[in-house]
């Protein structure tokens, strides 16, 4: 596994040997002679290879078997770090491309089930002012993630867009402890991406273990009134269904290692 250090703290964790080295110390520059007439060609076919895919048939199918009975609900959705689509490194370019595809078209396929509005809004240090112009030409908001606070580990400005109403694709970033008790803190309906499950594996072997006897504490209604709050990476595993991404068979490396966390539905008998 290789990573790519970012503006903020955040880091890019890449997946499989094409990828970019690790500790890379500065950015590519803009590409040269790119227009957002590019990039939307870009994005147009990078939507045709992604809705024909295995991959997305499943992801959607997951969903729809997921989806609560009063619906999704979705008013907020938040992209997490898809890195720049217009620096000079061709890898990256198509990699990240290729994550705003599959998040944009879940978004608008959640937007289908229901009547209420989605907001769309990405967050990435490394974005261009075409990279900010392609995104607007989507009606996306672009959000700021240089907020400045004590430390550089946090969410920026998607903290407060991360709610119980929100659906969150956060692909590969591995971010810190207190980015992590962000996410998790903002309880969003729907989450996929692969730093919550980084967490649990790093947090030592007990961390899931401690997960599962939350989940079946909660299912049997056995939570003892006033236990000792369970750290809240745990306590969002706990409540949640998960499935592994679907292997995307066009280029396994694009979302391997992500996951599908979805709020499962509360026994109130």
């Amino acid at each position: 596994m290789s990573g790519e250090e970012l503006d903020d703290g955040w880091t890019k964790v890449s997946k499989g040997k094409r990828d970019a080295p690790k500790h890379v110390s500065t950015l590519a520059p803009p590409m040269k002679d790119l227009t957002i007439g590019h990039l939307l060609t870009d994005f147009e076919t990078k939507s045709k290879q992604w809705g024909g895919s295995t991959c997305r048939r499943a992801i959607l199918n997951i969903l729809d078997k997921q989806q609560p009975d009063e619906g999704w609900q979705i008013t907020e959705a938040v992209c997490l770090a898809t890195n720049s689509f217009s620096r000079d490194n061709w890898q990256a370019r198509q990699r990240s491309m290729m994550q705003w595809v599959a998040f944009f078209d879940i978004t608008k396929h959640l937007q289908s089930l229901q009547k209420g509005h989605i907001q769309i809004y990405a967050q990435e240090p490394n974005y261009t002012p075409l990279d900010r112009d392609f995104l607007a030409s989507l009606e996306v908001q672009v959000l700021d993630a240089a907020v400045e606070t004590a430390s550089k580990d946090g969410l920026g400005e998607a903290e407060q867009h991360i709610t119980p109403s929100a659906f969150v694709f956060e692909a590969f970033m591995d971010l810190g402890s207190r980015s992590v008790q962000q996410l998790s803190q903002g309880d969003a309906a729907l989450y996929v991406g692969s730093s919550v499950e980084r967490w649990l594996s790093t947090s030592g072997s007990d961390a899931r273990a401690m997960a599962n006897s939350v989940q079946g504490l909660r299912s049997k209604h056995d939570l003892p009134t006033g236990a000792q709050p369970t750290p809240a990476p745990l306590d969002f595993v706990a409540t949640r269904g998960t499935y592994r991404m679907p292997r995307f068979e066009e280029d396994p490396n694009i979302f391997e290692g992500l996951h599908i966390y979805w709020k499962m539905p509360v026994d109130e008998s």
